[in-house]
C-alpha cells in the first residue's frame, strides 16, 4: 500500500523536520543558507542546545490519509539533551505499526543525528543537513527481513502548525524505488483539558 510505504520512510527520517522560526522569518538567498546553517550547527552557543531550532516540533502531529492515519508525539528528555518521538500508524482505527525515535547532537561529527526503532524489528539512523527552511535527512535503515533501505527525506517548515514532507532517492535491497510525492502534516490541536495542564514555559511561542 503506497501510504504505508510513505509511513515507513517517514519514520526512518526522524521528526526533526524544521528549522528555527526566527531563521525562517528572515531567510537569506539559496547560496547563503548552507553557509549560515553550517555556522549555526558547527559552532553552537555554549548556553543553547544545538537542538533548540527543532523545539517547535514538540507536541502532537497527525497526517490523516485515505488509507491510514499517522500520529506522532515529540517531547524533550531530561536536561533537553535529546528529543524523543513516538509514532503510530493506524488503519481502521487500529495501530499496525509503532515506533520510537531519538534525535540528538553528535558532538564529534558536529551534526544532528537520529535513531529509529519500529515494532516490526526494523531500525536505522539519519544524518541531517539544513537548507534554508528545509531539512534533508540522509537515511539508512535495516528492515525486519534484513534488507537495507535508504532515502533522502525532505522536510519543509511551513508554519508552527504545518510541515511538508517528501522522500527521494529511495532504495530497498539495492533497487531504486519511486519518489514519494510531498504530503502535508499538521499539528493536532490540544483539547481544553490538555491546554489547562500544559506548562506555558514548555511551549515555544
Amino acid at each position: 500500500m503506497k501510504k504505508l510505504l510513505c509511513v515507513l520512510l517517514l519514520v526512518f527520517a526522524a521528526a526533526a523536520c524544521g528549522t528555527a522560526q526566527q531563521d525562517i522569518a528572515s531567510p537569506g538567498t539559496a547560496s547563503e543558507e548552507p553557509a549560515a546553517a553550517e555556522a549555526d550547527t558547527v559552532q553552537p552557543d555554549a548556553d543553547v542546545s544545538p537542538l533548540a531550532e527543532l523545539e517547535w516540533m514538540v507536541g502532537q502531529w497527525v497526517d490523516q490519509g485515505e488509507d491510514a492515519t499517522i500520529e506522532a508525539t515529540c517531547s524533550w528528555t531530561k536536561n533537553r539533551k535529546f528529543l524523543t518521538r513516538s509514532f503510530s500508524v493506524l488503519i481502521d482505527g487500529k495501530a499496525t505499526l509503532e515506533g520510537t525515535q531519538v534525535i540528538g547532537w553528535d558532538p564529534a561529527a558536529k551534526q544532528i543525528r537520529s535513531w529509529t526503532f519500529d515494532s516490526e524489528g526494523g531500525f536505522g539512523e539519519a544524518h541531517w543537513i539544513r537548507d534554508g527552511n528545509r531539512w534533508l535527512a540522509k537515511t539508512s535503515f535495516v528492515l525486519a527481513d534484513g534488507k537495507r533501505a535508504s532515502a533522502v527525506n525532505v522536510f519543509t517548515y511551513v508554519d508552527e502548525n504545518t510541515l511538508r514532507w517528501q522522500s527521494t532517492a529511495r532504495e530497498v535491497g539495492g533497487e531504486l524505488q519511486p519518489n514519494i510525492p510531498e504530503v502535508t502534516v499538521v499539528r493536532r490541536k490540544a483539547t481544553d483539558n490538555e491546554q489547562e495542564t500544559t506548562d506555558p514555559a514548555e511551549v515555544k511561542p
